[in-house]
């Protein structure tokens, strides 16, 4: 397949067998050490001394008895030990061999590939394992810090790009037309921070659902879930990275630059100039594409937002429960309490402790029953009666927020065929009329002329219209401009009345 082209058929045995976070272990330092920052060739002695040391650091990963083992530095030709060679000559010398072994399967399995260069041999690693080893590299790193400030970076950059008009010639500010690609870019990165934080939230749950006492799945909860999770990702996405932050600014500013005709022609040339696309018109709907993306991510960003509040109170809520449930047990606090006062009650009855007194504020003791209510008289118990079930208490209020509801979403979202009716009212058979020309009177129109614009702009017309009428974009005309909105002009094309109203 396409996919492992460039990965050795054998790569992945690293990770499968008896010593895969040894080997884990190695390429993340070999990455670290020598393929990350300033260009270096290496030598295979390097490479197996850094592997010595990796092993040297990390004993438990493959020797299970004690005891250190000595500095190994490279030093031209020789090998210079700063231990006691008497104390660990043999033990050194089979982790020296361990690790050229290590060497030559990550050569064999394609993480390393040695080449020479004349009487020299270095060592590299090719384009397909190293871009697995830096994923790899990522993820072991704190992946909050990854996501600092995106939302704010975006809406700058939306910002600047709104500024380009045709007149501009500075070639340092067209360049700002750029980046559209890197705020969509980055929006895509949000949206996986996002999702990297849903599925922590899964594994910690699973992880404290899985704990075998209170202890260890407390502990799991505040490790994992309040120190690596709480404290950063939730404080990043709730202050500077809050998704609702500047959600309708950078929606607003998306739609107007896709609605700016001026804006649109400097981002298709500067999108063609530095081969981000084939032509200017390529480059006009490269463009056009990325700003529509922005905008429905940052639409749609609030369902991924609640998903993630939703996990974080069941979680809160089955920790707090634990405690609860705990408290109440022999070994809880109110049975450690009542240890205690059996135990000082007994110190009194000896009489050893007659003076002792503990400073303290009780609460006095307040009946919760009237004295001058009495019970009632107990009564016969009455035989069970079969009797119809009442129906569920009815709320009259809850039932009319629950109508206007469903007739709010049925209105927010018009139908095709609301669509259509709409523009059968604007436009007469076999008629031809561009939208700047359509004349929007009610809330009805607004959503059932952007529903038109949305058809038009994206080519994705529903048969109920497309049958019809025909949606074509005609960004070169000036645009729509009215009291309810700006945007893109585009022309309506209807071919002629529906069957039912020819008939008629």
């Amino acid at each position: 397949m396409s996919l492992f082209r460039h990965l050795h058929d054998d790569a992945f045995l690293v990770f499968s067998r008896d010593h895969k976070h040894l080997y884990a272990a190695c390429l993340l330092d070999l990455h670290e050490r020598f393929f990350t920052g300033a260009p270096a060739f290496p030598t295979p002695r390097r490479v197996v001394h850094a592997i010595y040391d990796v092993m040297r650091a990390n004993p438990s990963l493959w020797n299970e008895g004690d005891g250190g083992l000595p500095d190994v530095i490279s030093a031209g030709r020789r090998r210079i030990r700063k231990a006691d060679l008497a104390f660990a000559s043999e033990k050194g010398d089979k982790a020296l061999g361990l690790a050229r072994q290590l060497y030559s399967r990550l050569v064999d399995w394609g993480w390393l590939e040695e080449e020479e260069y004349g009487l020299r041999v270095t060592v590299d690693m090719a384009m397909g394992p190293l871009l697995v080893i830096q994923r790899l590299a990522s993820l072991n790193k704190d992946l909050s810090q990854r996501f600092g400030g995106l939302i704010v970076q975006i809406r700058l950059n939306l910002e600047a790009v709104e500024k380009l008009t045709p007149e501009v010639t500075d070639r340092k500010q067209r360049e700002a037309a750029l980046a559209v690609r890197e705020a969509r870019n980055q929006a895509d990165q949000f949206t996986k921070s996002l999702r990297a934080i849903l599925a922590d939230l899964k594994r910690i749950r699973r992880t404290v659902m899985e704990s075998k006492t209170v202890g260890t799945r407390l502990e799991a909860f505040f490790e994992e879930f309040v120190d690596q999770l709480l404290l950063k990702d939730f404080q990043s996405i709730l202050t500077v990275n809050h998704p609702y932050r500047f959600r309708d600014a950078i929606v607003d500013l998306a739609r107007r630059i896709s609605y700016t005709p001026d804006t649109m022609q400097v981002l298709a040339e500067e999108y063609a100039a530095a081969s981000m696309a084939s032509d200017v018109e390529d480059g006009h709907t490269a463009a056009a594409d990325d700003l529509l993306a922005i905008e429905n991510i940052f639409e749609q960003i609030g369902e991924m937002f609640e998903r993630i509040e939703t996990f974080r109170r069941q979680l809160e809520a089955r920790v707090r429960n634990t405690i609860k449930y705990a408290e109440r047990g022999a070994q809880g606090l109110v049975g450690r309490a009542g240890d205690l006062v059996r135990r000082l009650d007994a110190l009194l009855r000896d009489g050893r402790h007659d003076q002792a007194t503990v400073e303290w504020s009780v609460e006095p003791l307040a009946s919760p029953w009237s004295e001058h209510h009495q019970a009632p008289t107990r009564q016969p118990r009455r035989p069970v009666e079969a009797r119809e079930l009442s129906a569920p208490p009815s709320d009259p209020l809850y039932e009319l927020r629950k109508q206007l509801r469903l007739e709010y979403i049925a209105r927010i979202a018009p139908r095709p065929e609301d669509v259509r009716k709409f523009l059968e009212g604007q436009v007469p058979p076999f008629g031809t009329k561009e939208a700047r020309f359509v004349e929007i009177e009610t809330v009805d129109d607004f959503l059932a002329f952007d529903s038109a614009r949305r058809y038009a702009l994206t080519g994705d017309v529903p048969p109920q219209v497309a049958g019809g009428f025909d949606l074509q974009p005609s960004p070169d005309t000036p645009p729509h401009d009215s009291e309810w909105l700006r945007c893109a002009n585009f022309v309506i094309r209807r071919g002629g009345l529906r069957k039912g109203v020819a008939h008629a």
